[in-house]
C-alpha cells in the first residue's frame, strides 16, 4: 500500500466510521466519539494534497488549513482520550488527559502552536508545510503537532493493553481494544522516531495513517459490540 493510498483509505474509513454512528447520535448516544470521528475526518482530509490545496485556496492560500488540521487533531485526542480512558476504566489516564495537568499541557500546546504559526512566513499553500521546513519556527510548529497526540496516546497504551488481557471481557471487546492499543502504540512509536535523526521516508506517512486505520477499526468494533448488546437486551425484554 503506497503512502497516498493509505491516506485515502484512512479518509474513507473515517467517513464510514462517522456515518454509521449517525442513527445512534440522533438517539443521543455516542456523541463524543462521533464528534471525534468527524474532526478526524477533517484532519485526515486536510492531510491529502488535493483537498488541502483546494481548501487552503478558499482560505486565502496562506496555510490556514494546516492550522485547522492541527487544532482539529488536538480536539480529536482530547475527546478520544477522555472517552477511551473512561471505557478502559482508567481514572489515571483520564486525569492525565483532561485533569488539571492534562488541560494545562493542552493549553500550552495550543498557545505555542498559534505562536509558531503566526511567527512563520507561509506564503502559498503547501501540504504539510513541506516547502517551509527550512524555517525553525515551522519545525517547532510541526513538532508540537506530533508531541501532544503522542502524549495522549502514551497515556492510553497501558489501559488499552490491560483491556485486551481482561479475560472477563467479551471477545469482540478485547479484539477492539487490541486494535486501539496498536493504534496508540504506533502514534507513540512515530513520535519517538521523529525525535531521532532517522530518515523515515514513506514511513512518515505510513505510520501515522496506519495508526488512524487501527484506531478507527477499534472504535468501530466497540460500537458494533454496543449495538449488538442493546439489541440482545431489547429482544430479552420483549420475551420477558
Amino acid at each position: 500500500m503506497t503512502a497516498t493510498t493509505i491516506q485515502w483509505a484512512a479518509l474513507c474509513l473515517c467517513v464510514v466510521g462517522a456515518a454509521v454512528r449517525v442513527p445512534e447520535v440522533r438517539r443521543g448516544r455516542g456523541r463524543t466519539v462521533f464528534t471525534a470521528l468527524v474532526l478526524l475526518t477533517v484532519a485526515v482530509g486536510l492531510s491529502v494534497a488535493p483537498i488541502y490545496t483546494a481548501v487552503d485556496g478558499l482560505l486565502g492560500g496562506v496555510n490556514i488549513a494546516n492550522l485547522l488540521l492541527r487544532l482539529a487533531l488536538y480536539a480529536v485526542f482530547v475527546l478520544l482520550g477522555a472517552r477511551m480512558a473512561a471505557a478502559f476504566d482508567s481514572p489515571l489516564a483520564r486525569r492525565l488527559v483532561v485533569g488539571p495537568f492534562g488541560l494545562a499541557i493542552l493549553g500550552l500546546t495550543v498557545a505555542a502552536t498559534l505562536y509558531f504559526f503566526v511567527a512563520s512566513e507561509l506564503p502559498g499553500s503547501s501540504t504539510g508545510l513541506r516547502n517551509f521546513m527550512d524555517q525553525d519556527t515551522v519545525q517547532q510548529y510541526a513538532a508540537l503537532g506530533r508531541l501532544y497526540p503522542g502524549y495522549v496516546a502514551a497515556c492510553l497504551v497501558a489501559p488499552a493493553t490491560a483491556s485486551v488481557l481482561d479475560q472477563h471481557a467479551r471477545l469482540i471487546h478485547r479484539v477492539a481494544c487490541a486494535f486501539l492499543a496498536g493504534g496508540f502504540s504506533l502514534v507513540v512509536v512515530f513520535v519517538l522516531l521523529r525525535l531521532t535523526p532517522i530518515r523515515l521516508g514513506a514511513l512518515d506517512i505510513v505510520l501515522p495513517f496506519s495508526a488512524i486505520l487501527l484506531t478507527v477499526v477499534g472504535l468501530g468494533l466497540i460500537w458494533l459490540s454496543h449495538v449488538r448488546s442493546r439489541r440482545r437486551r431489547a429482544r430479552s425484554n420483549k420475551l420477558a
